[in-house]
């Protein structure tokens, strides 16, 4: 039985994410996270970073902490009224901007864009407005400046979906369906937090996604076309390396021309 609807709403990303993010599974990876995002990418220090649906502000606070200049934008309000409350409470000064990140302006203003844990890459309506995201990207990169993107891998996707999985973390665990729409070359999913202790009655805390996934020869015509190289492909343990369709997501550098 699957808890997926049969088509999930093209804008989902929109309303998708609540101040329950907070607590998800993945926040307990962040300065893991960020090590291996700089491992990749080797700035000198104190570089001035976009961090692209940045969510809770997470990684742009741990980058503060870290010694770099730091911008988060994302689309949910309660998303970045939680990253700004962090931020006061810390002491960390991070600039947060609530917005669709298609309506940036920023032009050659950063050294890294940084899109981790997907950064709204191929989370839009259709090619085109995905598109945007690349062309964003570059637009706000000074020349020289790098993006590292992670995103789930589109072999993995092939090769093994449908697929039901769960991710523990020290208060809940999220279970997730996935199953790969292989006409549009979307993978459409659904999470369902658990928190311990709580008892599963209904699907309303469910979260629906769906996002367009590229092959390496793709993201490099994308680069491309706006102006950048793809430079480097990651295994998420850090360590450049073509992909397999036994990795879940890949990571991939590339620099502004």
């Amino acid at each position: 039985m699957t808890v997926l609807q049969d088509e999930i709403p093209q804008d989902w990303y929109a309303t998708a994410f609540t101040g329950m993010s907070a607590e998800m599974a993945w926040t307990e990876r962040t300065e893991t996270e960020i090590k291996r995002a700089l491992t990749m990418l080797r700035p000198q220090g104190g570089e001035r970073i976009l961090d692209l649906a940045c969510g809770t502000g997470r990684h742009s606070l741990e980058l503060v902490r870290q010694g770099f200049s730091v911008v988060g934008v994302e689309i949910g309000g309660e998303l970045v009224e939680i990253a700004r409350k962090d931020a006061e409470e810390q002491g960390l000064e991070a600039e947060f901007i609530q917005g669709d990140l298609r309506e940036l302006e920023f032009e050659e203003e950063f050294d890294i864009v940084l899109n981790l844990n997907d950064g709204a890459v191929g989370y839009f309506e259709t090619d085109e407005e995905n598109h945007r995201t690349f062309e964003i990207i570059s637009r706000a990169l000074k020349t020289g400046g790098q993006n590292l993107i992670q995103v789930p891998n589109v072999l993995y996707a092939r090769a093994h979906l449908p697929q039901r999985s769960w991710i523990p973390s020290a208060t809940m665990v999220e279970l997730v369906e996935h199953r790969w729409n292989k006409k549009d070359r979307y993978m459409e999913g659904a999470m369902i937090p658990v928190k311990f202790g709580e008892v599963l009655e209904s699907l309303d805390k469910r979260i629906e996604f769906r996002q367009r996934l590229y092959d390496v020869d793709e993201l490099r015509e994308i680069y491309s076309s706006v102006g950048m190289t793809l430079d480097r492909v990651f295994h998420g343990n850090g360590r450049p390396k073509e992909p397999t369709d036994s990795q879940f997501e890949i990571f991939a550098s590339a620099t502004k021309s």
